[in-house]
């Protein structure tokens, strides 16, 4: 899992050695992962689910494609994905004779993940990894020390992946107001691909 590159980081004039940025890096890849409740490259798994009786199976991930589905330790073949680009958001799978209730009796094996239309990682998400390797991650959680940085380079709006979004003047000082990392633009962008933003469960 890597969102930027340490070639991304030299190119910003980062000297440290390649192990040291590679930890760095991956600590800010697992950190956006963990905060959006989100990945953001394709991966491989399978996902298990209650049924609960609706005709549209509500996804925790957007699906980019799927391999089988059983229900009931059955294979089933009648269903719909919904996984264009603009289903990323509210990802589903419909079926019309609906999905019958039981605890975990869904399984779907298939590749899942929020990217782009070819396969990449959101321009933003590699530009906010970028952002807190470079800012040396576990220092990050100190805001007082981030203070300088909070608008430094800020990104005021954004068109990108299906998706636009501005920052508003108050985003700029929210930084000092509770904030996720202290940074006004890592955390308006963390904030907006938030999974708990979406509509989850089946219905």
């Amino acid at each position: 899992m890597s969102y930027c590159t340490v070639e991304d980081l030299r190119a910003e004039g980062l000297e440290d050695s390649d192990e040291n940025l590679e930890r760095q890096i991956k600590l800010s890849c697992e950190f956006i992962d963990r905060i959006t409740g989100q990945f953001f490259e394709a991966r491989e798994q399978i996902i298990r689910l209650d049924g609960r009786g609706g005709k549209n199976l509500l996804l925790p991930y957007p699906v980019i494609e799927v391999e089988y589905i059983k229900v009931n330790a059955e294979l089933i073949s009648d269903y719909v994905i919904y996984n264009r680009l603009e289903d990323r958001d509210y990802p589903k799978i419909f079926r019309s004779s609906k999905w019958p209730e039981g605890r975990l009796n869904i399984s779907i094996k298939g590749t899942w993940g929020y990217v782009e239309e070819d396969g990449s990682t959101p321009v933003s998400i590699k530009r906010i990894a970028k952002k807190l390797a470079m800012y040396n991650f576990p220092a990050l959680i100190d805001k007082e020390a981030q203070t300088e940085k909070n608008t430094n380079g800020l990104l005021i709006s954004e068109t990108t992946d299906g998706h636009s979004y501005e920052l508003a003047s108050d985003a700029v000082t929210s930084a000092y107001n509770g904030a996720i990392t202290g940074d006004a633009e890592i955390d308006s962008i963390l904030k907006f691909y938030m999974r708990s933003r979406l509509r989850l469960g089946i219905a």
